[in-house]
């Protein structure tokens, strides 16, 4: 197994990308913490997709465990907790990946600065507290890999492209995203840890339905999107789980580039 005896926190595990992505390293052989903001309760004993409870359970027979522990990313104490139980608990944290976020739509300049300061707080600040909480442990091991997840909405796109539409903020703050990747990379090598950026592209969950259906429909119907599973998500995510200062840092990547373009 590629990453036996490797420890690894996914935030926003418990639906889509997230979900796949625990269940990807707990099949390569991780021991898993997957935070959420809630747990979920079983529904007639049955826990249900987009719950914690249930990529739990998903990950039963895997070669590594899943454990779940409740973390709110705008919270720093939660953050703060899921760091020093996952070192406590396991002795060391190998894999951070920064998958929480928030995508929603607001036309441009109609948006209220709560919805911004929500996106901020969110999809960069979160992510910069896991690092700043992540990195001593990972420091004291001389090693470690930062993941951030990341989208091709940080980059420029003309008007009227499905990257544009309502997505100002959320591009905003993938850019930033971008940045503190690159700059936590060069922060961090000395201590051998490697940060990089990696962009999923159109992955089909159930947040892209619900927030944007006429987008989800085209890119499942032009078949544009992928399915947010582990064996379609996992492998770019698992080799980059791998890198460290020495092999690969400071890196923005593509899911669909991995074995093509990178590494």
């Amino acid at each position: 197994m590629e990453l036996e005896g490797k420890v690894a926190i996914v935030t926003g595990a418990s639906a889509g990308i997230g979900r796949a992505y625990a269940l990807a390293l707990a099949g390569a052989g991780a021991t898993v913490v997957a935070a959420a903001r809630s747990l979920g309760r079983a529904e007639d004993g049955v826990a249900p997709r987009g719950t914690l409870a249930e990529v739990v359970r998903a990950a039963q027979g895997l070669p590594g465990r899943v454990y779940a522990q409740v973390c709110d990313i705008e919270r720093e104490a939660d953050i703060a907790r899921l760091m020093e139980q996952a070192a406590a608990n396991f002795g060391r944290i190998d894999v951070l990946v920064n998958n929480a976020a928030i995508y929603p739509h607001y036309d441009t300049l109609g948006l209220t600065p709560d919805e911004w300061d929500l996106n901020m707080r969110v999809n960069v600040r979160g992510p910069y507290l896991a690092i700043r909480h992540a990195a001593p442990q990972m420091m004291r091991q001389g090693a470690g890999s930062i993941v951030n997840l990341t989208s091709l909405s940080a980059l420029p796109t003309p008007r009227g492209s499905a990257a544009h539409e309502g997505l100002m903020v959320y591009g905003v703050s993938k850019a930033a995203v971008n940045r503190l990747t690159t700059y936590m990379a060069e922060e961090l090598k000395p201590h051998g840890i490697a940060v990089n950026g990696l962009s999923p592209g159109g992955v089909l969950t159930d947040t892209w339905a619900r927030v944007d259906p006429a987008a989800f429909a085209a890119a499942k119907e032009t078949a544009t999107g992928k399915p947010a599973t582990p064996e379609v998500m996992g492998p770019a995510l698992i080799y980059l789980a791998q890198q460290t200062a020495q092999t690969m840092t400071g890196q923005i990547v593509h899911t669909d580039q991995f074995r093509k373009s990178w590494p």
